[in-house]
């Protein structure tokens, strides 16, 4: 029997719109990193910086994917009746993660690591970004071979620069399981959510620790939130309690807090400010509570039958196409773009020309072997609910913007 005020065994939610909120966030920090490697180090910067209040903040697709992690791992949590405990167990838990996250990983680690070998135009310093990759050593294949290279400064941001945050999103794994979900029976999802926030954003002031981005814990936590929130409400709609929702002005309120936020992110990076330009925690989590309210907004208007405009936005079909490919993109693009820009660097063409080329033809080339790596590699990786939304998107149907399944033991997604 199910524990008081605890979700009771349900039918599990899946929102075809998260793929497409994934695949955007994948593109901006794709162009994000395609303006940092332009021509030499700080080229793009220098000689096109009205470029930066937009483009600067691609980086921001990051803990964007780690409040959506949380959002998607919670939802079967809150769909089961044996309290707030992983599905299947911790082992099982870590297992259908490890089995979904680690072999694409491994796969681009070792042939990037291999490229910086044997390529001589990748393991030899040219003054550009690349440069911050290199030298690659035992130290840095080993750290990131085992996931722990956030630990360690020196080697976070080696060989390929992305797989930091993949190395901070499996421990928090662990911490999901091991801490936040017992926090959570204990303390309850608000409580537990706004001391993990508060003792990120305190981690962030004093600097400490700050190559592991201790916030995202909290960014997590706030995706599970917005989860749990989603489920309850669902639950609430179907037994009749849920009778006052006004998704008119609660669109507009979300709506509201996406520009203000917006725009005051674009003032803050066109200010001289050189603190809240170097320092990442502040944006990181702002996006993570911003982030955090509007999938809320866009989960209950779903849960509810009121499909909101930006939720058919998300699920247009190359949306969610780019959202299922988004974890090869990211594993895969930094060093492909690094390596397109030293190829061109020989041409002598000017930043600004220098910047259009790689748009043009080094992204696409880009995004199409990310394609290429996702059909060898990680294609063999799916959980069920992204090959569930892989047949989706090769047949001819309309996407729905959510849809129910029946409740399984290994439903989890990245």
């Amino acid at each position: 029997m199910p524990l008081p005020n605890q979700p009771r065994e349900s039918a599990r939610l899946e929102f075809t719109y998260l793929d497409g909120l994934r695949g955007l966030a994948a593109f901006a920090v794709v162009f994000h990193h395609t303006y940092l490697f332009t021509g030499l180090t700080d080229a793009a910067k220098t000689d096109m910086p009205w470029m930066r209040p937009i483009i600067g903040w691609g980086y921001l697709g990051v803990p964007l994917f780690i409040v959506l992690s949380g959002y998607v791992l919670m939802l079967p949590v809150m769909t089961r009746s044996d309290g707030y405990r992983v599905p299947g167990g911790f082992w099982k838990f870590i297992w259908r993660r490890a089995r979904r996250i680690l072999p694409p990983y491994w796969a681009a680690l070792v042939l990037f690591a291999v490229v910086v070998l044997f390529v001589p135009v990748m393991h030899n310093p040219n003054g550009t970004q690349w440069d911050t990759k290199l030298p690659m050593g035992w130290g840095a294949f080993l750290t990131h071979l085992f996931l722990v290279h956030d630990f360690f400064p020196t080697y976070i941001g080696k060989i390929n620069g992305p797989m930091w945050s993949v190395a901070i999103e499996w421990q928090i794994y662990f911490l999901m399981a091991l801490l936040i979900l017992p926090m959570w029976r204990l303390l309850g999802g608000w409580v537990t959510t706004s001391v993990l926030v508060a003792a990120g954003l305190w981690m962030g002031v004093e600097n400490r620790y700050a190559s592991m981005h201790p916030w995202f814990v909290g960014l997590f936590a706030i995706g599970m939130l917005a989860a749990a929130i989603t489920v309850r409400a669902r639950d609430a709609h179907l037994e009749g309690r849920l009778r006052f929702l006004a998704p008119r002005w609660t669109g507009w309120v979300t709506g509201t807090l996406v520009v203000a936020a917006t725009a005051a992110m674009v003032l803050m990076f066109a200010s001289r400010r050189l603190y809240f330009q170097q320092q990442t925690w502040p944006s990181e989590i702002a996006i993570g509570v911003l982030s955090g309210i509007v999938l809320t907004w866009l989960g209950v208007a779903a849960v509810t039958g009121h499909h909101t405009w930006f939720s058919r936005f998300l699920a247009w079909r190359p949306f969610v196409l780019a959202g299922l490919v988004s974890y090869s993109v990211y594993l895969f693009h930094s060093p492909l773009l690094a390596f397109g820009n030293l190829l061109l660097l020989p041409l002598g063409l000017s930043t600004k020309w220098q910047f259009l080329v790689m748009v043009v033809v080094v992204v696409p080339v880009t995004i199409a072997l990310c394609v290429g790596f996702w059909w060898l590699v990680e294609r063999n990786f799916l959980n069920q609910r992204q090959r569930h939304a892989a047949a989706e998107v090769a047949s001819r149907e309309p996407i729905p913007t959510v849809e129910t399944v029946q409740p399984v033991r290994e439903s989890s997604v990245r």
